[in-house]
Parts: structure tokens; C-alpha cells; sequence
């Protein structure tokens, strides 16, 4: 994937403008004409944003349906910073459902994705969405993460652009206004609300034998509208019922210090367990540092309960954080279980070598794509033309069928579907992250699996858990 991203958001473009606008602006007719760090925009050489790509993958033809895709693909936009495995491998995902929705189509209908690297960055991402909107013409943007989400959606939402997250789980976007003055929604994801997971993780912690009846439960969070939503939920969750639990929420900064974080939970809290609500590399670092706290060791009876999106590789790679991570649960949206799946894990690991499981969010991302390709199509099918609202329109006609029984959205089922909603027909759909029952509020709402860290990776011990 390294080889796949450098070589597509570094490569250089051609030079050799050859005439000169009013303020010293090069003309161009297309981005060849360009320097390496600008793009033809009206005509006119612009910079390129930065962690954008000029040319985008899928389709190059000028006709072709035009969706951006912003992705963090790297923990920070400061030169040299470290990768996010979950995401690379959330962009693969979504690179494999757009290869395979070009093979099935033609001329106007394959899809043109313009691609930025946010740097996890929801400053950044803003100004990448400005750019993919306001110059691209992006119909659709594809997102990751709640932060990042939301900053998008300003953007989006006013120009009739819709937004489509695979890994927003904040419950914010569930009251966020997003219909622009029409009729249907343009803030869609296929991630479930986090209102799901965080009445999973207190539920366990408050009645499931295996993690002993804690007296005391820690909540390190980081500090945004995920890591916020998702400890607050929690907490208010133990706090309420005949079965309290004693618990107090702690905040750090993404990719900041944690020691006088980590020195406040063991020395005036000491918990039993620790709810960690963060990213893989803030995981790693806390785990790392946690190691040298006396009530916070393993060894000393404390343990970890780990939110989604530490569900990531590149803990496991840190031999001391693995170490301390080892045998302790987390939690995470389940995966599908039907053919649509299969597909999806079998196709993803011939092209990528890894398993799709090990990560969190690939099935959501696979599926993203495939329904932003069915909405475009059915957007060209009634009007000719791809716009966010018929987009909005298609998916509103996903999880409407009258039919008992759902259609597997695969590859090979994609054409069908397609024509289906083209006629006019409404369609029950079950997607590699599983049933596609998106509700009023663009949202499909989905188990919880629960996983465990082994010597090797991560283990599914239960895929359909419920509030």
C-alpha cells in the first residue's frame, strides 16, 4: 500500500505552461501543463492542496463521475509523520469496490476518485473538501472519522454535496442538519452510531463474568467529537441502573504527552480496568508508558478494555504494547456474516495479503463506495446528470423493499441492483459489514463484536452483540 499511496499523491506532472494570466498565473488546458504542485482549474494553474492527488484513480476520462475521497492515511500532516494502517487499508477497501464497479460500467458511469491524504487532520480535510468541491465538482465525498466528518459536511452539505463516512461514529452526526432547505439528507454512514457500542462496552463491564465486576472502571479518551461522544456514553451508561459503577472519564490530546494523564489515573483513581477510546498510535504510546505505572500493570491486576479503533496492526507491531495489550477484550462494528462478505475477504486478501478482519472499518468501507456507485448510477438513470440529492434519493430506496429477503451486495450482484433502483424499485441490501438498513437519519445501525488480543492478532469471540 506504501508503494500504492507515494506513488500516486508524490508523482510529478509534466511542466511547461506556455502562457502567462493577468498576475503572473499560468494558463493551462489541462494539469500537464501545470508544475508538479499545481493543478489546471479554469484554465488556470492553482496549488495543489496540500495531500492531494492531481490525478484521480479509477476512471481519467473527462466525462467520468466525479467523487472525492479524503482519507488519513498518515497520523498527522507534518512531514515525516507515521502511517495509519486502518485507514490505508480502509482506502484499499474502497479502491477494490471502485475497481470493481468500473468493470461492470462504461463512458459516463465508471466513477473518477480524487484523492486526499487529511493527515487526521479535520483543518486540513476542510480545506481538501473545499478544493474537491468547489473546483473538482465532486458530486459525493467519501470520509473517515467523526472530527473529520463533521468539518467536512460544512462544506458539503450547503454546496448539495453528499458526505458518506465509513468510520464516523460520533452521535452528533445523528442531529446534525442535513438537508440543505430539501427533502433528503446528504450526511450518510455505514459506521453505526457509537449510542450502540458504548451501551456494549458498559453492559460488559457492569454484568459479563469475564471481566471480573469492577469496582472502579477508567476512561481515557482522546479529545474530540469521538473519543467525547463514545466516553460519555459509557459513563453515563455506569453511572445509571440498578447496577452503578464507579467510573471517571480522563481526556488526552491526539498525539500529545500522556504521562500526567497516566499519572493521574494510577496514582488518585487506580482502576480496575480502563476503557482506552483512541487511536492506534496514542494506543501504543499509552500502553508503552502505562507499563511503568504500578496500578496500571498488568502484572498488578489492572486491565484494558479497548474501543474500535485500536483494533489496528501496528499496536501489535510494538512488542511491549502487545505485550500489555495481550488477553484483553475490545469492541468494534461486527463484520458481516453473509456472501457478501466472503466475497470481500477472499477478493481483498488475494490483492492485498492481509485480512480484512484484523482491521476495523474495511467492509465499511467497501461498502461505501459500492453505494455511492449505486447512487450515482441511479442519479445518471433519472436526470442524466449526478448530483448529492439523487444520490440522497437512491439510498433512500436502500432498506425500503417490500421483499422478507435481502440482495448480497457483490460484485457480481452490483448490475442488478443497479437497474433495480433505475426502474424505480426499492431494495433490501446486506453488505460485507452486514444488513444496509439505513434508517431517517442516513445511518445503518449494526452489532457489536467483541474481539480479543492474542499472540497473533485479533480474535472474534462474539459478532452480534446488542444494547
Amino acid at each position: 500500500m506504501r508503494a500504492l499511496f507515494l506513488t500516486g499523491v508524490m508523482s510529478v506532472l509534466a511542466t511547461g505552461c506556455s502562457l502567462t494570466a493577468a498576475g503572473g498565473l499560468d494558463e493551462c488546458e489541462t494539469s500537464a501543463d501545470c508544475q508538479s504542485d499545481q493543478v489546471c482549474t479554469q484554465q488556470v494553474c492553482l496549488p495543489l492542496p496540500a495531500g492531494c492527488k492531481a490525478e484521480p484513480y479509477g476512471s481519467t476520462d473527462a466525462d467520468a463521475i466525479r467523487m472525492g475521497g479524503l482519507f488519513p492515511l498518515h497520523t498527522s500532516p507534518e512531514p515525516g509523520a507515521s502511517e495509519d494502517e486502518s485507514d490505508i487499508q480502509g482506502f484499499n477497501a474502497a479502491l477494490l469496490a471502485l475497481e470493481e464497479v468500473n468493470q461492470r460500467t462504461q463512458g459516463k458511469n465508471r466513477i473518477a476518485l480524487y484523492f486526499c491524504d487529511t493527515g487526521s487532520s479535520k483543518d486540513v480535510a476542510e480545506k481538501q473538501a473545499r478544493w474537491l468541491v468547489n473546483d473538482k465538482k465532486v458530486a459525493a465525498l467519501l470520509t473517515a472519522g467523526s472530527s473529520q466528518t463533521l468539518a467536512v459536511a460544512d462544506v458539503a452539505i450547503p454546496a448539495g454535496v453528499l458526505t458518506m463516512s465509513y468510520s464516523a461514529s460520533s452521535p452528533e452526526l445523528t442531529a446534525k442538519p442535513d438537508t440543505n432547505g430539501g427533502t433528503v439528507g446528504l450526511l450518510w454512514r455505514t459506521s453505526p452510531s457509537d449510542a450502540i457500542q458504548g451501551s456494549v462496552i458498559a453492559n460488559l463491564l457492569r454484568s459479563d463474568s469475564r471481566f471480573g465486576a469492577p469496582s472502579k472502571v477508567g476512561i481515557l479518551y482522546v479529545d474530540d467529537p469521538y473519543g467525547q461522544g463514545l466516553a460519555n456514553i459509557i459513563s453515563e451508561q455506569l453511572s445509571t441502573g440498578p447496577t452503578r459503577v464507579a467510573n471517571r472519564p480522563v481526556l488526552y490530546q491526539r498525539g500529545g504527552d500522556v504521562k500526567a494523564v497516566l499519572d493521574s489515573l494510577d496514582m488518585t483513581y487506580d482502576p480496575d480496568v480502563t476503557v482506552l477510546i483512541g487511536f492506534a498510535d496514542d494506543a501504543t504510546a499509552i500502553l508503552r508508558e502505562a507499563s511503568t505505572r504500578f496500578n496500571l500493570k498488568r502484572e498488578n491486576g489492572h486491565r484494558w478494555f479497548f474501543s474500535d479503533s485500536v483494533k489496528d496492526a501496528t499496536v501489535l507491531a510494538d512488542s511491549l504494547a502487545a505485550s500489555q495489550a495481550r488477553s484483553f477484550y475490545g469492541t468494534a462494528p461486527a463484520q458481516g456474516t453473509g456472501q457478501a462478505f466472503n466475497t470481500f475477504s477472499a477478493r481483498f486478501s488475494d490483492k492485498y495479503k492481509k485480512d480484512p478482519a484484523a482491521y476495523a472499518y474495511t467492509s465499511n468501507a467497501y461498502d461505501a463506495m459500492y453505494l455511492l456507485a449505486l447512487g450515482a448510477s441511479y442519479s445518471l438513470s433519472t436526470t442524466n446528470a449526478v448530483t448529492g440529492v439523487k444520490i440522497a434519493e437512491a439510498l433512500n430506496r436502500v432498506s425500503s423493499g417490500t421483499s422478507s429477503t435481502s440482495t448480497q451486495l457483490t460484485n457480481s450482484n452490483f448490475t442488478g441492483l443497479a437497474a433495480q433502483l433505475a426502474s424505480g424499485q426499492s431494495v433490501n441490501i446486506e453488505g460485507a459489514s452486514g444488513p444496509l438498513n439505513f434508517d431517517v437519519n442516513g445511518e445503518a445501525r449494526a452489532p457489536v463484536e467483541l474481539w480479543q488480543v492474542s499472540d497473533t492478532g485479533f480474535v472474534t469471540i462474539a459478532n452480534n452483540l446488542e444494547p
